[in-house]
């Protein structure tokens, strides 16, 4: 039978805790101001997924590890009252299609794409783990709610990234 104390042996110093990051994106098409970082009200650690091969062999199924995705990471942000990092997105995805126009906007991904840090931190602010999402872009800069009715909350809105791979640092191994 397991001990109460094995079980927060295991914890290490009180257990990883969710609000214990820092996110930061750099490079794309529009600066992001400095502010982001502290800004940024939650994040993931990316989601990724190897997918499967089925092969078929004397009426089963066997099934080999096929390629890895990642799945599009969300942020969701504090409105500064200046709307600097709102403007810098949607500066962003504006170089990327003109809202105006249907045919320009940059033709080369390298002139937009961007790179995102994610670190998971302990609580006296030691990366414990580090992911890196390269060639990041704003797919979604979400509708910010606006009501009479909302009182004593800051606005805030979500950006959906896509990216194309990322690497991770720290203890939870290469990815």
């Amino acid at each position: 039978m397991a001990q109460l104390s094995q079980f927060v042996d295991r914890l290490g110093s009180g257990g990883a805790r969710a609000n214990q990051f820092s996110v930061q994106v750099t490079g794309g098409a529009a600066s992001l101001p400095e502010g982001f970082t502290f800004l940024c009200r939650s994040a993931q650690i990316p989601a990724q997924t190897i997918g499967e091969v089925a092969v078929p062999y004397r009426g089963r199924q066997v099934f080999l590890a096929g390629d890895r995705t990642f799945d599009a990471w969300t942020t969701t942000v504090f409105s500064d009252d200046a709307w600097g990092i709102r403007s810098a997105l949607e500066s962003w995805s504006n170089a990327i299609q003109d809202m105006g126009n249907t045919t320009n906007g940059l033709v080369f991904p390298s002139g937009y794409y961007g790179t995102a840090i994610v670190k998971q931190l302990s609580r006296d602010d030691v990366t414990l783990n580090r992911y890196d999402l390269f060639d990041i872009w704003p797919q979604t800069v979400d509708a910010i709610d606006l009501a009479y009715d909302t009182n004593d909350a800051i606005m805030e809105f979500g950006v959906t990234w896509r990216f194309n791979y990322m690497k991770s640092e720290g203890g939870g191994g290469a990815a």
